[in-house]
């Protein structure tokens, strides 16, 4: 997607169309050529490495997203997979016939529904912000990042709270897969009075 969108036409397209609110990262890069390189060995579709390998393909913060005329603010931001820079999706400032600024009308930013995919909003997005359209059917991919100690991210979701020892872990582990296994059993016992019911 390019920089600016010069085309304020409505189409059809728009129905579809998903609107990514965010800002790119600059510290994180995608390698592109690990992508061209390897080869598949399952399935014949590459929507996925097509678009990583995509010469414009980049990562970008999203805060954000518009669709079907609505707008919702993720409850943590991700990072998304993005093609260019993005869009700017504020109107450039109005001027009035004199050149100054028509500040009664900077309040409504962003003003562009091509570019927010919203026939209203209140207040305004944060500076810098840009702008990626995509449509809803479009192959993506989303990183959930998570920050804090090692405790926090780390040991509390992956350790055993019991300190006796690491491989109690693995055992509850292996000790939970078979009690999903048990409870299928039971489900299937379950069964067999109802039918048990049905003959008397």
């Amino acid at each position: 997607m390019e920089g600016n969108v010069a085309d304020d036409n409505e189409t059809l397209l728009g129905v579809s169309a998903v609107y990514l609110f965010g800002r790119p990262l600059v510290d994180l890069v995608l390698r592109k050529e690990a992508y061209t390189k390897f080869s598949t060995k399952t399935g014949t579709n590459n929507f996925l490495r097509e678009q990583l390998s995509a010469p414009d393909a980049g990562l970008a913060r999203i805060f954000a997203f518009s669709f079907e005329g609505a707008f919702f603010e993720l409850g943590r931001p991700a990072i998304f997979l993005v093609h260019g820079i993005g869009a700017d999706p504020d109107d450039p400032p109005p001027t009035n016939i004199g050149g100054d600024f028509e500040f009664e009308r900077l309040y409504r930013s962003p003003g562009s529904s091509v570019l927010t995919g919203l026939g209203s909003q209140i207040g305004a997005l944060a500076k810098g912000m840009r702008v990626w359209i995509y449509d809803k059917a479009d192959v993506s991919m989303r990183l959930d990042t998570e920050t804090g100690s090692l405790e926090q991210i780390l040991l509390s979701t992956e350790a055993p709270s019991d300190p006796r020892g690491m491989t109690t872990g693995g055992f509850s582990r292996s000790g939970g897969a078979m009690s999903r296994s048990g409870g299928v059993m039971s489900r299937s016992g379950g069964a067999l009075p109802r039918r048990g019911s049905d003959i008397d």
